[in-house]
């Protein structure tokens, strides 16, 4: 998956918004980060992106005649169950299934026993809450900050002494976003700078600008590569 950085996308809606990139406060910086992360869960659940699709094998286990398999740790969304990996047969017999919520855990009952099933799965989507990277600060497992030498955000993977940088891969993983999302969330996110600033007008322009870069985005997938779903139809 290609990605982007997100100081990219920053210095966009900076350039919109007539301001200057090289000394952007602190306010417009979070209100960027935060809308960012609204327009991503847009862009994310729109189309079925292949970017963002994964499948994974999963052993099935059987307990008084329930058939059920584990919930994808990487899984946002599950798409669908099949017999066989479909990554490697045009004869993926798709499961029955359905999810369920233990309480302290998410399953997926399956109508049939067999195993292994592959798991279709769209990846979770990131959400960006970190504030700028600070050397003297001690950060703790699952904390996230955005590191401007780089122009990307980072999740701490484990606690580490202060002066730990984003960039220790031993510490930090990249919080990824795919390429194919920045035009879209450059001007979505000008959009929503617009309407916080009372001006609706513009503001519904550039929301259809937004609009017609995903647009742009699908045709890509679905026409120009021909990542169409293919239907299965089992005969009896």
């Amino acid at each position: 998956m290609q990605t982007l950085t997100f100081s990219s996308v920053l210095y966009g809606v900076a350039q919109l918004a007539g301001l200057d990139r090289d000394n952007l406060p602190t306010h417009f910086f979070k209100q960027a980060r935060d809308l960012a992360s609204q327009r991503l869960s847009v862009a994310w659940d729109t189309e079925r992106w292949p970017d963002l699709v994964r499948v994974e094998s999963a052993t099935v286990t059987t307990a008084s005649s329930i058939s059920t398999a584990p919930y994808p740790t990487t899984a946002g969304m599950i798409l669908q169950v099949y017999q066989k990996d479909p990554r490697a047969t045009t004869n993926a017999i798709p499961v029955g299934y359905s999810l369920y919520d233990t309480g302290t855990a998410q399953q997926i009952v399956l109508q049939d026993n067999d195993t292994p099933v592959y798991v279709e799965h769209k990846i979770v989507r990131p959400n960006l809450t970190g504030d700028t990277y600070d050397a003297s600060t001690d950060y703790a497992e699952d904390d996230q900050v955005y590191y401007s030498t780089t122009g990307q955000f980072y999740n701490m993977t484990t606690d580490a002494a202060a002066g730990t940088v984003p960039t220790d891969t031993s510490k930090w993983t990249v919080v990824s976003i795919p390429k194919i999302f920045e035009n879209y969330l450059i001007r979505g996110i000008y959009a929503d700078y617009l309407r916080a600033n009372g001006q609706l007008e513009i503001a519904g322009l550039e929301d259809r600008t937004a609009e017609a870069f995903i647009t742009v985005e699908a045709d890509k997938v679905y026409r120009q590569q021909g990542q169409v779903k293919k239907l299965n139809f089992v005969g009896y």
